[in-house]
């Protein structure tokens, strides 16, 4: 293969040429050229606002719902007489399952003393003339 010496060839012209003192001035004619008005600046500062009043929301939402629903909901106090009335209708349960469900400090506040003298039951049942039925039932 012949050795190739770029420096002996004749170099060939691309056949452009700039005008003399063409970059000198370049960069003003560009710089004329460009808009006069300044750019819109968007601050960083603004999109991090929108950051915190989302996760503000969020944790005013987190806070609001368990309180909304413990207020709300308050489980009403059920009377006594349509406790009893319930369980003496439902013929599936009987006494001995309920005691066994109920604690004994439930079992303590059912206990109901009678401090009744025997003269007054001797007064009650002289009193009464219907004594028979008394004792059938």
């Amino acid at each position: 293969m012949k050795d190739f010496k770029l420096d002996n060839e004749p170099k060939i012209t691309s056949g452009f040429t700039t005008p003399d003192g063409y970059f000198d001035t370049f960069s003003e004619k560009v710089f004329a050229q460009l808009p006069k008005q300044e750019p819109k600046v968007i601050s960083i500062f603004s999109s991090r606002k929108t950051w915190y009043f989302a996760a503000a929301a969020v944790l005013v939402l987190m806070l609001s719902v368990p309180i909304y629903t413990k207020y709300s909901t308050q489980q009403e106090e059920i009377d006594s007489a349509t406790l009893e009335n319930y369980l003496a209708y439902q013929s599936n349960i009987s006494e001995e399952e309920i005691v066994d469900l109920l604690q004994q400090e439930d079992l303590d506040k059912m206990k109901v003393e009678f401090n009744i003298d025997d003269s007054a039951i001797e007064d009650a049942l002289n009193s009464n003339s219907n004594l028979e039925q008394y004792i059938i039932d």
